[in-house]
């Protein structure tokens, strides 16, 4: 599978890997991928005062995840997050996420994101609200 990443980043955070996000086989769990992704999202978000519960004004939920992986990380490694958004329609936005590990200066993963606004009371999407479209996150 080949992901399209963007061009241009929006924004970057890093994580350390804890004992506690490795697998048997002594490397990060490809489960910990979406943690860290959700980890940069939330970190994202907030810089424009949104949440993912709060996103102006409306919800979100996550529709799918690709991921393409690279490269292990390991117990200390440093992982650069990369974050760029994308608007897809009405309701709905694609992210992306470039991991890096910077201890081994190598590529661990791509991935991407749709996230739909969606009101959990009625079970449906909704447009994104003039809230959100107007806190900067899509500029």
């Amino acid at each position: 599978m080949k992901i399209e990443m963007p061009i241009e980043w929006h924004f970057e955070t890093r994580i350390e890997v804890r004992v506690t996000d490795l697998n048997y086989g002594d490397h990060l769990g490809n489960q910990q991928f979406l943690a860290y992704a959700q980890e940069a999202r939330v970190k994202f978000f907030a810089k424009f005062g949104l949440e993912e519960l709060k996103f102006g004004g409306i919800s979100l939920i996550q529709a799918d995840a690709a991921l393409v992986f690279k490269c292990e990380g390991h117990l200390n490694d440093i992982v650069c997050i990369e974050v760029a958004i994308e608007r897809i329609s009405s309701s709905s936005f694609n992210l992306f996420y470039r991991f890096t590990n910077e201890t081994k200066n190598k590529l661990m993963a791509e991935i991407r994101t749709a996230l739909v606004c969606f009101d959990y009371k009625t079970g449906r999407p909704v447009p994104l609200s003039e809230e959100a479209l107007n806190s900067g996150i899509f500029d």
